[in-house]
């Protein structure tokens, strides 16, 4: 391993790529990156002629290769070959995405309607067709990042793991980078995006402790007033606020009902739509009904997914009792 290793980045190097003082080991969250000498900065930089675009990949023999037609030289496709089969693929990544995607595909018809009402995550779809592609297209999801609007995977920067609470990474026309973090003996770790728990678990398998939660879609009607608001249910980025009106009726994008670092996000945020929807007369308790529901549907979803026992079952359990402590704390 730690030959091919040396040939890796060695072939990265000559091919434009930077990475200083890295090695790749095991660590508290699996296999990682780390620094070689902790006295020194470590970093990894994968230019833009190593970013290889998502769907100009394929499975050929059950191993991701890029498709013959598309303009890529041979020496980029033997590097990109060379680093799945031995440090992304072909080395555990394949095998962790079809365990959870097998654990997904064990819910019962109850839990599995549930996700696709309240998470708006359809499993049966997910699922369809070719089993292999079904794998390869998530394990390519996961890993995809924008870049020029493109959605690309980016070699060996893609082998650092999450940390909700860290620097994000850095795009720059030249290509994709870790965060410029000083010298440190622990892994190096950046924050992929930022989304909900439930959202980060269907995306890429695993369990984070996010810093916010959105509510599940919901539709009521306030009788007293004669509006009827509704929630599509929708994960929001940068404290954006989509509102939809029509008559009486009041439709909004997404509703933050959680949020660590800002604990009155979601009172605040709701103040702002009654004050741009007009209607100060909502109910005060209102928002508190819809923190009820939300931990209401959680109940049910941790129901059903006790029924399974699985480890996949396990994982989606944590996911919302954590979801459910955040909305709790704050109602």
């Amino acid at each position: 391993m730690d030959n091919n290793w040396d040939i890796l980045l060695s072939e990265f190097r000559r091919l434009g790529g930077i990475a200083d003082n890295i090695c790749q080991k095991e660590g508290e969250y699996g296999r990682g990156i780390f620094s070689v000498n902790p006295i020194l900065r470590a970093r990894i930089f994968t230019p833009s002629k190593l970013l290889i675009k998502k769907d100009d990949i394929y499975l050929e023999d059950n191993k991701l290769r890029i498709k013959k037609d598309k303009d890529y030289n041979q020496e980029i496709r033997n590097f990109f070959n060379f680093y799945q089969d031995n440090f992304s693929w072909g080395s555990g990544g394949k095998e962790t995405t079809e365990l959870f995607e097998k654990g997904l595909s064990l819910f019962n018809s109850n839990l599995k309607t549930l996700i696709k009402k309240y998470t708006l995550i359809n499993l049966e779809e997910r699922h369809k067709g070719i089993w292999d592609n079904v794998i390869k297209n998530q394990f390519l999801n996961a890993r995809a990042v924008n870049f020029k609007n493109s959605l690309v995977i980016a070699p060996i920067w893609d082998l650092v793991n999450h940390k909700v609470r860290s620097m994000p990474f850095i795009i720059t026309e030249e290509g994709i980078s870790t965060p410029n973090y000083p010298a440190t003996n622990s892994e190096i770790r950046y924050s992929y995006n930022n989304i909900s728990p439930i959202k980060r678990f269907f995306s890429y398998g695993f369990f984070s402790e996010e810093s916010i939660v959105f509510s599940i879609p919901f539709s009521i009607n306030i009788e007293n007033i004669g509006i009827h608001i509704s929630c599509k249910g929708m994960g929001l980025s940068n404290d954006s606020m989509k509102i939809e009106r029509s008559g009486d009726n009041i439709i909004l994008e997404g509703l933050p009902i959680a949020d660590v670092n800002h604990p009155r996000l979601p009172y605040n945020y709701f103040d702002e739509i009654i004050r741009r929807i007009d209607h100060m007369n909502i109910p005060q308790d209102f928002l508190l009904k819809i923190f009820e529901l939300n931990i209401s549907i959680r109940n049910q979803i941790i129901y059903e997914s006790q029924l399974i026992n699985n480890e996949v079952s396990k994982e989606l359990t944590k996911v919302m009792n954590y979801e459910i402590n955040l909305i709790s704390s704050h109602n």
